[in-house]
């Protein structure tokens, strides 16, 4: 066999070859578990509009919120494996293999890695109302209301909602979780007392923090944001080595190696452009990218690192 090996895959790039000539025949479409609006879908369509003018198509991005982004992960992993529909997938891709045990698809063999895109931090944000700007003071706030305090994530399943209940555990804290489909619905009731308290990713609420309608407690995380050195951090939470709110994109599995090996190349030297890096700093990521292999097997990792999570926490599959 490993004598075989070198003509197989010879043989694999010949019949591959016709099929990188033609690509792409037609737009190729990434599908969002995002609304329209938010911070995710203006890196997106920044990076679809840099695609578009490499590969001589236009890049459409298909905003799929909803159902903890399995709405659209699913029509990724159902499309025809021929490059021309990539899933950008986030945290929660590796958290439902584990809290969701009845996925309409396989989180391990129904898709190809492509790259990693970026990393980015969470964040404990409260309403204006709210009496509380430590974490200290938002636990004592929490205690002396006398009933359950419900706070708000961008979706179940999302590491915003893990985060929240490690804190509620953490601090033995009377909470609530209330699940939203994007952060763009949930501000509203944020800013307006219907929801006291947030979980959510830093580069969604930055603005709103520096705008006055909405206070940051803190950022999940053991060491400073980059370019933010400032920002008040909750270390601890996490296990050190977990990245909650990371960004990559993938497509069906079955594409093309040698085709994945094309988007892969693509992407990531779109990702390092000035351009790119540019829209990525004004929301203040980090860019991550990997190859193929490095994603597959940074994936694999990560749903057992939120396996491990979700038992510490004792959240149910399901809920």
């Amino acid at each position: 066999m490993k004598r075989l090996a070198p003509a197989l895959a010879f043989l694999a790039a010949l019949a591959a070859a016709p099929l990188l000539a033609a690509w792409p025949e037609r737009p190729v479409k990434i599908v969002l578990p995002a609304p329209a609006g938010t911070s995710a879908d203006a890196m997106a369509r920044g990076l679809a509009e840099k695609l578009a003018a490499r590969w001589g198509q236009p890049v459409v991005i298909e905003n799929r919120p909803g159902g903890g982004t399995i709405v659209a992960t699913d029509s990724v992993a159902k499309a025809p494996p021929d490059g021309h529909t990539l899933g950008w997938v986030i945290t929660a891709h590796a958290i439902n293999a584990t809290l969701q045990p009845h996925l309409p698809y396989d989180t391990a063999a129904d898709f190809s890695g492509v790259t990693l895109l970026y990393q980015l931090k969470a964040a404990i944000v409260v309403g204006p109302n709210v009496p509380a700007s430590t974490v200290d003071e938002l636990v004592r706030w929490i205690r002396a209301q006398g009933h359950v305090v419900s706070y708000a994530s961008p979706g179940i399943a999302t590491g915003p909602q893990l985060l929240g209940e490690l804190f509620r555990l953490h601090y033995d804290l009377d909470m609530q979780h209330v699940p939203y489909k994007g952060t763009s619905q949930a501000y509203p009731d944020l800013m307006s007392g219907r929801i006291p308290v947030i979980f959510d990713t830093l580069p969604s609420a930055l603005p709103l923090v520096r705008a006055g309608r909405m206070k940051l407690i803190a950022v999940v995380s053991d060491e400073p944001v980059p370019g933010e050195p400032g920002l008040p951090l909750l270390s601890g939470l996490l296990p050190r080595d977990a990245v909650v709110g990371w960004n990559g994109l993938v497509v069906p599995r079955g594409t093309p190696r040698a085709l994945v090996a094309r988007l892969n190349a693509d992407i990531v030297e779109a990702v390092r452009s000035p351009e790119i890096q540019a829209l990525f700093a004004r929301f203040g990521v980090q860019t991550l990218t990997s190859t193929p292999e490095q994603f597959d097997a940074f994936i694999r990792r990560d749903v057992q690192r939120w396996a491990d999570v979700i038992a510490r926490a004792h959240i149910a599959p399901g809920s």
